[in-house]
């Protein structure tokens, strides 16, 4: 025990929901149960074989103030189940401020995950689908299916396969399948390709940003050179010439024979050199992940192809690479810094949450490529104009606007405009419009919300989040890495959106001033919470004392605090605790016992 845990305040972490395991069908359920997840690791640790409920590492993030999160995905039999995340943070291996979701109950609907179907069938399934559906037959590329458990519309688990696969042709596409691992029907399907419908610059710029030259105006260009060639590859990024195809892989190289290394290729539709814009703003996008995030966007080199079929208005992601077409009548070549960053980031969503590219996940989805746009913007020029494309756009203004996303005559600016089906690019407006609130508050910046943003992606948003799941990730976020979380909240209930986490105020266990509460008890590690308010702003004491044990105080406004998030804390060893706080009417207040040991007989107050 330690003798030396003292009364401190702060504002820090999270907030759950206990798991309890009824005798009903699969479910999902939130999760903040410290135990499960640590027992669980330990039991992984020694076992030989997968375990029923289990949790697999997928991503490890260290915060600037030292803190470690780490997110884990739920196995059953050592098979992934979409769409569930538990995020804990880490210390001397052992989890704390468990919070996420999973699946309870998967072993009544799934005795067996063995599929009768193989891989190679199950993507036959997918695409034979998709060509009855779109009644074409063209080239199909980078086609993957991985083994999942799945809980359908009416929360029975199913073993099925999540295929996709890339259509190239000048209307390219990549389709996602959820296809039964069993019988090999088709249970879900959406497109997700991820389409910028933006603009880019040229390296030299285009007609309307004016022409600029790399190694003058800005920094050179990041190139290979062996001998008299000269590649548009190093580690990070790579940049290919499509040279109007649709396939291609291999970078760009070009003849250099003197130090300058000038590349001159090529115009097109109004850019002096998209080659040379892509390679550039892939570098840049690489490097503010890396500066800001200590990350890389992606976990593979980045691929820039350019110039891809015949004045293809468009640029995507299509799980291997960021594309770019040369535009036409609407943009110049689609290869600015906003469409840049937009492509890598729907990589980085991709290999982080998984946010499926449809309903709000899929305007999450989106919203956070145009997010990591503008941050690419501030990061190259020290400010941004709050436009998606305005350089790439050949009229005025841009695709999308963050301040008003209904300029563009199509995009929402509140929730409560979102209807099911909605494009996913309109949909997206409502997270575009909080983070844009969010980085004009004071003390913020494009930068601090971007970090958030970014975080909740790589730790709390999951495959389906809806606008105020992923609004309630960002919320976490900012309580890890310490900023002011009341701020986030309120710029998304500014666009209708609740970030609150669904913190349920408890009908019972409310604390009245100087009628204390008696024979209290409590299990190691027990959570009992109380709530107060008060009529009229003054200071109050909350106070623990009697018993045997060693219970510890928490409380926080509003929010039900944890260990780690409170407003302030009480925590010296045995139970007499207190803490003193100035309460003001309108404000619950939310009391934590928790049991640093196992207690009895304490005596709880509020004066």
């Amino acid at each position: 025990m330690n003798l030396q845990r003292q009364t401190s305040c702060k504002i820090a972490v999270l907030l759950g929901t206990s798991v309890g395991f009824s005798v009903h069908a699969a479910e999902m359920v939130k999760v903040n149960d410290n135990k499960l997840l640590f027992q669980s690791l330990r039991a992984q640790s020694t076992s030989i074989t997968p375990l029923e409920t289990g949790f697999s590492e997928i991503k490890k993030v260290v915060l600037p103030n030292g803190k470690t999160k780490v997110r884990y995905q739920q196995t059953y039999l050592g098979v992934p189940v979409f769409n569930t995340s538990v995020v804990a943070t880490l210390s001397n291996n052992k989890p704390s401020d468990v919070y996420g979701v999973m699946a309870k109950g998967v072993n009544r609907d799934l005795p067996s995950i063995t599929p009768k179907l193989s891989e190679k069938e199950a993507i036959l399934a997918a695409i034979t689908s998709h060509q009855i559906l779109a009644n074409n037959n063209h080239n199909i590329e980078n086609k993957n299916a991985k083994l999942m458990v799945k809980l359908d519309d009416n929360q029975t688990a199913k073993i099925v396969y999540l295929v996709d696969f890339f259509i190239a042709s000048e209307h390219p596409e990549r389709p996602f399948y959820i296809v039964d691992a069993i019988n090999g029907d088709i249970l879900e399907h959406w497109n997700g390709l991820n389409h910028a419908k933006a603009s880019g610059m040229g390296p030299g710029g285009n007609i309307k940003t004016s022409e600029y030259i790399y190694g003058l105006d800005f920094d050179g260009l990041p190139i290979s050179k062996v001998g008299t060639t000269c590649t548009l590859e190093n580690a990070a990024v790579k940049t290919v010439n499509l040279n109007n195809a649709t396939e291609g892989n291999t970078a760009y190289q070009y003849n250099c024979i003197d130090d300058d290394n000038y590349n001159y290729f090529r115009y097109v539709n109004g850019a002096f050199s998209p080659l040379n814009d892509a390679h550039y703003f892939g570098n840049v996008v690489f490097d503010m992940y890396q500066d800001w995030m200590n990350t890389s966007p992606l976990n593979f080199q980045l691929t820039m192809r350019v110039h891809y079929g015949s004045e293809y208005e468009n640029a995507f992601w299509n799980g291997s690479s960021m594309t770019f077409g040369d535009g036409k009548d609407r943009f110049y070549p689609l290869v600015d810094i906003n469409v840049s960053a937009h492509e890598v980031s729907h990589g980085f969503t991709e290999q982080n949450s998984g946010l499926v590219y449809k309903d709000m996940s899929g305007g999450i989805n989106e919203a956070f490529s145009d997010i990591a746009g503008e941050a690419a913007e501030y990061y190259l020029r020290g400010k941004v104009d709050w436009i998606v494309g305005s350089d790439i756009f050949k009229s005025e203004g841009g695709l999308r606007y963050f301040d008003q996303p209904s300029k563009d005559g199509q995009s929402i600016d509140h929730a409560s405009q979102y209807y099911d089906g909605m494009n996913v690019h309109f949909s997206s407006g409502v997270f575009n419009r909080a983070f844009y609130l969010l980085a004009n508050k004071p003390n913020w910046g494009v930068r601090k919300g971007f970090e958030i943003f970014t975080l909740a992606n790589q730790l709390y948003w999951t495959a389906n989040s809806t606008f105020d799941e992923g609004a309630c990730g960002v919320v976490k976020a900012a309580e890890d890495f310490g900023y002011t979380f009341k701020d986030v909240e309120n710029a998304f209930n500014s666009v209708g959106v609740d970030a609150s986490c669904g913190s349920p105020i408890p009908n019972d266990n409310v604390l009245i001033k100087w009628e204390p509460i008696t024979d209290l008890s409590g299990s190691e590690n027990s959570k009992t919470y109380y709530i107060f308010n008060v009529d009229k702003a003054s200071t109050v004491m909350v106070s623990m004392a009697g018993g045997k044990g060693d219970a510890d105080l928490y409380i926080r406004a509003n929010r039900k605090p944890t260990t780690s998030a409170f407003d302030c804390s009480s925590n010296r060893s045995g139970n007499d605790e207190m803490c003193y706080l100035y309460a003001q009417p309108g404000i619950t207040y939310y009391v934590l016992i928790h049991g640093y040991t196992r207690y009895t007989k304490l005596t709880l107050r509020l004066d």
